[in-house]
């Protein structure tokens, strides 16, 4: 430590092979690259591997985008279904996500319809509760109905 840079603090990851890594040792080693936080540190890992920083940016981009998995178990998984029962997969996980959706709907119409029915029915018990009598009318024809003296009726 004679030129003044601090001590970089990471952890290698175990290799099992000098010429390969594992899934799981690259998913170990972006850990830990994303960990690096202090200048010139991510080039240490790299150069504390033994390997290209380069690389490990590469393997962080197919991370993103879903090449490399983020579990080793994902590619047994994923070995042991074929392209239709992948497809048939996708689908179902799809629909569901839409029935769920479906339903999240439905339950918010549920319970919007039932505080409806609440206020209608508080609103016709406050109606019922200051609502006038009202005489009921005299049988009999209406006076507007009756012909009025004078005039023909047709």
């Amino acid at each position: 430590m004679g030129r003044g840079r601090p001590m970089m603090d990471f952890a290698i990851p175990v290799r099992q092979s000098n010429r390969h890594f594992t899934v799981s040792e690259k998913n170990a080693i972006l850990d830990e690259h994303e960990k690096c936080l202090e200048m010139g540190s991510k080039a240490a890992l790299a150069r504390a591997i033994g390997i290209r920083a380069a690389l490990i940016r590469q393997w962080a981009r197919a991370r993103e985008s879903g090449e490399l998995p983020a579990v080793a178990d994902a590619i047994k998984e994923d070995q042991r279904l074929s392209a239709g029962d992948k497809r048939q997969l996708q689908r179902v996980l799809k629909e569901n996500e839409i029935l769920k959706a479906k339903l999240a709907r439905s339950e918010a119409a549920v319970d919007i319809l039932g505080k409806a029915s609440a206020l209608l029915d508080a609103m016709a018990k406050s109606a019922a509760a200051t609502e006038p009598e009202l005489d009921a009318p005299e049988p009999g024809r209406p006076e507007w109905l009756t012909p009025k003296p004078g005039k023909p009726s047709h």
